[in-house]
This record gives C-alpha cells, structure tokens and sequence, in this order.
C-alpha cells in the first residue's frame, strides 16, 4: 500500500523554486484550482503573475480529492435555499452549471478530455428520512430549471441496493482526474504569461502590499516578492496564512483510499451516500476511489496535521467490502486538507482593511467547480472590471 493520493502518482518533473527577489504586478499563493484559474485568467488581463507553491502544482487539496466535478455549492440545493435564500441559491446552481460546461470544454481544448469525464452523479439515501430528503432535493432542482431524475430503490445500481433508499440523478456531472486536469491548467496558465514557482513556501501571516514583501523558502534560501495585489488562494491553508480568517474558515482533514481493479462495473456515476459523508467514484480502469467518515472522525477532522486516523481508513474499507460487496486490494491511502467556511460558502474577495490582499478558500470540501469560479471571480476584480460576484469575503 502507498502513502500517498492515487492521482498523484506518476511522474512529475517539478518546476524549480522561487529564487531571490522579484516585483510583480500580481502573487498568487497556492497553484490549486482557484489559484490557477485566477493567474490564467490575470495572465489574459495581461497582468504579470507570480505563482507560489508550496508542494507542487495539484499537491494540495486539488490533487487529493475525490475527482467530483459537481454543479451548486456544498449544500444539496434544497438545503442551499433555506440557508441562503432562493434567488441566491438558484443563482449560485445556475453560475456553478455554466462554469462546470467551462470546464469540460476546456479540458478537451487542452487535450486532457478523459480527466473530466461526464458522467452524472448519484446522491444516494441510506434511510427513510434522507430518502424524503433526496425527493425534495430533486424536486427542487426541477422547479428552478435544472435537470435533476429521481430514481427509486429498484431503479438503482446492484451494488447500491444493499443500503440505498432511492438517488437523485444529475447527469451533467462528472468524473474528474483532478491532478491531469489541474496540470493542464497550469500549462495554460504559463501560456498565458503566469510563472509559476513551485517548493516554495510561504511564511505566515502572508502580508498586504503595503506592509513588505510576500517572503518564500526556496532551495537555495528565501526570497521575497513585492506585488501591487497579493491573492491567497490556499483553502485549507487560508486561517495560517491569513489569520483574519480564522474562525471563519477551518481547515479540515478528509481521508481516502483507492483499490485496485475491480472487474465488474459497479456503476459509471459519481456516487454520494448518507448525507454525501460516504462517496465514490469507479475509474474506467476498474479502480474504486473512495472516502468519507468525516463524521466518525468528528471534532478531530478539523486539522491541518495530514497524518491519517487509522479508523476512518478501516471504516472505508468495511464500507467498500460490506455495503458495496468490494473484495479488492486497497493500494494507495491519502488525507486532503481542505477549508470549511463558517456558512459553506467560499470566501472570496477583498480583504477588509488590507489594501491589494485577497482571498479565494472554504470550498467545504466541494472547490473543482466553486474554486475555478472563484479564481476568475478575483481575477476579474483584481482587473478592476465590473463584476457582479457570487462569493464574498
């Protein structure tokens, strides 16, 4: 078994560090799916950007998810109504729609087409009462327009039967390779004129423009970047290196495994179960990636230590051989760090009282789709165009 996420694993050649002192107009701190998708699209501006990493481009939460390219935000729809409101809420669905279509046709314009793959996702019920909820949830997609098909039990894939109660279909999601996908992004984004520096470690707390330089360990020692914006887009790293958010983003700890090839083809949807606490996907090579239990984890899940809980990957796998009759070889195991906003939504914007610093995190576990929004959301207000924004700081 390996230590380390399925999709990271196959050659890379880093880029090299930052080294010495540079001026730009533009730091992006983090080359994840917010960051990249922000420096891409200020490269088009035709601003100057920096981009920072600390591991590698897609070392981070971008390459260490699930691989869900969903539609909305965190919330099921019918949730998102009532903690939001239904206009924002049908808003955010509809923006969140159009930039996932955004995504797919870029993938293919980048030749990585098969790292996001359409293939719908199943929200499915472990009990009667969510079984009630995933009929409202459904039926409010369809009253607002969006496509959404309830199946009931019998409607279901085999190997859901075991415990599931019905699902709600949404066929416009899809399957994501989320470290492919990301790397094709960042190829673009270098295209585009964007640098990116990768092992480059930023020191908290990262500051405004005007109060010095962003500072950086590299190979050879630190360096420091003077840029007129500097936008955080590090998710769950966001309350260490901007501790204003503290509080109101916390870092939590999410854990996964894969198998090896299953032959028999469990389902070709995107699979979320019990309330989306258990969730998986089937590779078209037979793998099954699998995670969940933050809920058994608890309390203690909100951390940014990536060591494991030996009990939540013993749990996947019971969850993987008894409730989904998987009898296969787990070969990789990982843990993801990503960042939960206080209401579960992102936290994208203008720092308050800090001139030239913003901030793109807490997806709350669901940034493929809200993070690339959220980098051109910044992108285009960094650019100073008019932008009518979906997220706020």
């Amino acid at each position: 078994m390996k230590d380390l996420p399925y999709w990271l694993d196959e050659p890379y050649a880093p880029r090299p560090p930052l080294e010495g002192d540079v001026e730009v107009e533009a730091c992006v701190i983090g080359a994840g799916v917010a960051g990249l998708s922000c420096a891409r699209r200020l490269a088009r501006h035709g601003i100057e950007t920096l981009v920072l990493e600390r591991n590698t481009v897609a070392g981070g939460a971008s390459g260490r998810n699930g691989g869900f390219l969903l539609a909305g935000l965190a919330p099921f729809h019918n949730d998102a109504i009532d903690l939001y409101g239904h206009d924002y809420a049908r808003r955010a669905y509809a923006r969140t729609l159009a930039v996932q279509e955004e995504m797919y046709a870029l993938a293919e314009e980048l030749g990585v087409g098969d790292a996001a793959r359409r293939v719908g996702s199943l929200r499915v019920s472990a009990s009667e009462e969510e079984a009630r909820h995933v009929r409202e949830h459904a039926a409010a997609l369809r009253e607002d327009g969006f496509p959404a098909e309830l199946l009931e039990r019998d409607e279901l894939p085999a190997a859901l039967r075991r415990s599931g109660q019905n699902a709600c279909l949404t066929d416009h999601d899809g399957a994501l390779h989320p470290a492919r996908w990301i790397r094709a992004l960042a190829g673009d984004a270098e295209r585009a004129g964007a640098r990116i520096c990768e092992r480059s470690e930023v020191e908290a707390p990262v500051p405004a423009p005007g109060e010095g330089p962003v500072r950086a360990a590299g190979a050879t020692g630190t360096g420091g970047v003077r840029a007129s914006h500097v936008i955080v887009a590090a998710d769950g790293a966001l309350p260490r290196l901007v501790p204003a958010y503290d509080g109101r983003v916390r870092a939590r700890r999410l854990h996964m495994v894969a198998t090896a090839p299953v032959p028999e083809r469990l389902t070709d949807h995107l699979i979320y179960a019990r309330w989306g606490h258990e969730y998986f996907q089937q590779r078209p090579d037979g793998r099954i990636l699998a995670g969940g239990f933050g809920d058994l984890d608890g309390e203690a899940s909100y951390t940014d230590r990536p060591d494991g809980d030996p009990r939540i990957w013993e749990r996947i796998g019971r969850y993987l051989s008894e409730d989904l009759g998987v009898q296969a070889e787990i070969t990789h195991r990982w843990t993801g760090t990503v960042g939960y906003g206080e209401d579960r939504r992102p936290v994208v914007g203008p720092v308050p009282d800090r001139p030239g610093l913003w901030v793109a995190g807490g997806y709350a576990g669901h940034g493929n789709v809200p993070g690339f929004l959220a980098g051109q959301q910044l992108a285009d207000m960094v650019a100073g165009e008019s932008v009518e924004p979906l997220f706020g700081a």
